[in-house]
C-alpha cells in the first residue's frame, strides 16, 4: 500500500531529530529551533509519540537523503524549513514507491522460480518413469501387461512434453496467449466426441476375460471424459472471446 507523502513528515522529522541530538550531540532545544519546531514537540518525537512511519525510513537511500539534508543544514548553520520537509517526503514517497514495486517483482519472480523448479523435478520425474516402464516392457513376453506398461510410459511421455512447455512459457515470461478455433469448429468435434460416447463400452467389459483388459476400456473412456471436458472449456474459452 502506498504512503501519502505528507504522512511521511512526521517521521522525517523524527529522524532528523534523532540524528542531531545522537550524531550530532546537539541538545532538544537547539534540535527544536532548527526545525522550527517546539522543545516538547521533539519530547514527543524522540518518545516514539509522533513519527511512527519512521520504520519506513530505514530503507538505505531514505537514511542516506535524510542524512545529506542534516549535515547540510548543521554544516551552513542554518535551518530546516517546513517546505523542505515536505519536498523531501516527496522524494522519500517516490523511493519508497520503488522499493516496494522491487521487493512485488522480486516475489514474483521467487514465486516463479519455484514453480519452474517444481515443475521441472515432476517432468524429469516423468521422463525416469517413461524409461522404467518401457524397460520392463521390453522384457515382457504377455501381449497385455507389455501394452499396459506400453501405455503408462507413452502417458509419461506426454506429461513430460506439458510440463517443458509449460517451463519453457514461464521462463520466457511471455503473456500466455491461447489461439481457439472458432465455436462452430469446436461444438462439431465436442458433438464427434459425443457420438462416441453414445456407444458406450460397459457392455463390452462385462465379457472381457480379464479384469487388467477392463481396466484399459475404462482407461479409453477416461481419456473421452477427458477430451470432452477441454473441449467444452475451449468453447467458453471462445465465447468469452468472441
Amino acid at each position: 500500500m502506498s504512503v501519502r507523502s505528507e504522512l511521511l513528515v512526521p517521521a522525517i522529522r523524527a529522524m532528523m531529530i534523532k540524528i542531531l541530538i545522537e550524531k550530532y550531540k546537539y541538545s532538544r532545544r537547539k534540535a527544536s529551533q532548527i526545525l522550527k519546531i517546539s522543545p516538547a514537540a521533539v519530547t514527543h518525537y524522540m518518545s516514539g509519540k509522533r513519527g511512527r512511519l519512521l520504520k519506513l525510513l530505514e530503507e538505505p537511500r531514505a537514511v542516506k537523503l535524510i542524512n545529506e539534508v542534516v549535515e547540510k543544514t548543521v554544516s551552513k548553520g542554518g535551518r530546516i524549513s517546513e517546505a523542505e520537509i515536505y519536498d523531501l517526503a516527496l522524494t522519500l514517497t517516490s523511493i519508497l514507491e520503488e522499493k516496494k514495486k522491487e521487493e512485488i517483482k522480486y516475489s514474483l519472480d521467487q514465486g516463479r522460480n519455484k514453480l519452474i523448479r517444481t515443475l521441472r523435478e515432476r517432468a524429469q520425474a516423468e521422463h525416469e518413469a517413461a524409461e522404467k516402464f518401457m524397460e520392463t516392457a521390453s522384457k515382457l513376453d504377455n501381449e497385455i501387461t507389455r501394452m499396459i506398461f506400453r501405455q503408462i510410459a507413452s502417458d509419461s511421455i506426454k506429461h513430460a512434453d506439458l510440463l517443458m512447455s509449460t517451463i519453457s512459457i514461464l521462463e520466457r515470461g511471455e503473456e500466455t496467449k491461447i489461439e481457439v478455433p472458432k465455436k462452430s469448429v469446436l461444438l462439431a468435434l465436442l458433438e464427434k466426441e459425443e457420438v462416441a460416447h453414445v456407444h458406450s463400452l460397459d457392455e463390452v467389459k462385462s465379457y472381457l476375460p480379464h479384469k487388467l483388459l477392463k481396466v484399459l476400456v475404462e482407461s479409453v473412456e477416461a481419456d473421452e471424459r477427458k477430451h470432452a471436458r477441454i473441449l467444452r472449456s475451449l468453447i467458453e474459452l471462445a465465447e468469452e472471446q468472441s
